[in-house]
């Protein structure tokens, strides 16, 4: 059995609510990135993957100072959608579905490809919320949009999932837990 750790990255809104892709983490961010390290301190992971976006190169980061991995940065994990894909009480145009396949596919290949690369391993991946939505989307409806608007990715949860290397399939075990961000105080 595979275990995979999935993290949304810290926060990285600015104070009139917009994060750009290049925005590194805010201060609350940073605190959340830190409550997370602390968690997962005493975990071994085999091989630590990150999204190329600034926000969670830095939560990755921050969290890799407790281990210090040899970290695999891959634009394969970076946030997919735009604001124009399904959301709860939207009706959602044919080309966004599109889309929103294309994202499904190459997310799913993805997960695939790491789940193979690292059988029976620990890996943690630093990616988006968005990614993790699709990804649980596929596992869950076989990439239904209309599954994707239930689901809501805290800033630095963990969304764990074990994958059986014989059978090829996924068992989600956490959904969003950032129990961390209440655990421990942290400051900068």
């Amino acid at each position: 059995m595979t275990r995979l750790y999935f993290v949304r990255h810290g926060d990285a809104y600015d104070e009139q609510g917009i994060q750009l892709e290049n925005y590194p983490l805010n201060n609350f961010g940073r605190i959340q990135a830190l409550q997370l390290a602390k968690r997962l301190k005493d975990n071994t992971f085999d091989a630590m993957y990150c999204s190329r976006v600034k926000r969670a190169i830095d939560t990755c980061q921050i969290v890799n100072d407790y281990h210090h991995n040899t970290v695999v940065y891959s634009s394969a994990f970076n946030e997919v959608g735009n604001e124009n894909w399904p959301q709860p009480g939207t009706i959602t145009q044919h080309a966004t579905l599109k889309d929103f396949s294309r994202a499904t596919e190459h997310v799913y290949k993805t997960f695939t490809k790491v789940c193979k690369r690292h059988p029976n391993q620990e890996v943690i991946v630093f990616t988006h919320g968005n990614w993790i939505r699709v990804l649980l989307t596929k596992i869950l409806a076989d990439g239904d949009p209309d599954v994707f608007t239930h689901f809501v990715i805290h800033n630095t949860s963990l969304n764990i999932i074990d994958y059986d290397d014989i059978t090829g399939f996924a068992y989600i075990i956490a959904v969003s837990d950032a129990a961390h961000t209440q655990l421990y105080k942290s400051q900068i």
